[in-house]
């Protein structure tokens, strides 16, 4: 087996393995993954880490198949990604970045198994102008995705500009309600969500009820309580559909204001972080029930 098939199989195995595990931990619940994953999105890893895993036998085996099934695999992410961040609503960083890498990673593969076919002057310039698209593609697609106003993260940190503004008027809010004219009721009616969902809010609201202030690092652990207490949601719901689609469209402004909490700085901006916490919690159950 030559060098590069041998690096491309390694890579694709490992790739495959990752998926396959750590995408049936997570959707069994046996992982936590710390941010909100869309279960289609779960299914579609684990489906392809199973795939990569066939890949990598047919790399092993010289397979004629070989280059056509990694150019398959390759496409499949590319389009997924274009799908995920053109059109598609609230879906956490990490899955774009996860989506990125394997992209980028099944394109490596590709020009590891096409090597050879470099070295014919007609296959060369095909081979690198074709290589070059997807990888602009790619690196376009990473570009749009950090500069997405719209693209919500489970780990993003205030920026300096938000921290200078609260710093000038601590009543400015540091998060946005748009979801409020997002977000929609089941045909006028509040959607049914499962129990455990909306014990979780009920244990939010306990725990701001229950808390007396007093520190920054009082505001902080605060905001690692809630952060658990997000992350059992996360875990626990069962909703699917459109109920699950607008319980995400209230989820994620929630996990950047808990994110907010964690990452306060002063007494101030912990009183309006706690109230503005505490009033989307309560916005919850103007849409669920």
């Amino acid at each position: 087996m030559k060098l590069q098939h041998f690096i491309a199989m390694i890579l694709v195995f490992v790739l495959g393995a990752v998926s396959l595990i750590m995408g049936t931990l997570v959707l069994l619940g046996i992982h936590e993954a710390g941010h909100v994953v869309l279960k289609g999105l779960l299914v579609y890893n684990i489906v392809l880490g199973a795939l990569s895993l066939l890949v990598a036998y047919l790399i092993w085996n010289r397979s004629r198949s070989t280059s056509s099934s990694v150019l398959l695999l390759l496409l499949s992410h590319i389009s997924v990604l274009i799908f995920l961040v053109l059109f598609t609503n609230h879906v956490a960083k990490e899955s774009i970045r996860a989506m990125e890498i394997r992209a980028i990673i099944w394109a490596l593969v590709f020009l590891l198994i096409q090597w050879g076919s470099f070295k014919k002057s007609n296959l060369q310039t095909r081979g690198w102008r074709g290589m070059a698209v997807l990888l602009g593609a790619t690196t376009i697609i990473l570009h749009s995705c950090k500069n997405n106003p719209n693209r919500q993260s489970s780990d993003s940190q205030s920026n300096p500009d938000q921290i200078q503004v609260e710093e000038a008027s601590p009543n400015v809010p540091i998060a946005h309600d748009a979801w409020i004219n997002e977000i929609q009721l089941d045909h006028g009616s509040k959607w049914l969500a499962n129990a455990e969902t909306t014990l979780g809010v009920s244990k939010m609201l306990t725990t701001l009820n229950g808390f007396n202030g007093g520190s920054v690092s009082a505001y902080q652990a605060l905001g690692d309580d809630l952060n658990d207490l997000k992350n059992t949601i996360v875990k626990e719901c069962t909703m699917t559909g459109p109920s699950h689609d607008n319980l995400h469209v209230w989820l994620h402004p929630l996990i950047e204001k808990i994110e907010a909490l964690q990452n306060t700085d002063s007494e101030t901006s912990g009183v309006q972080r706690v109230h503005d916490i505490e009033q989307h919690l309560n916005g919850y159950y103007e849409f669920f029930e």
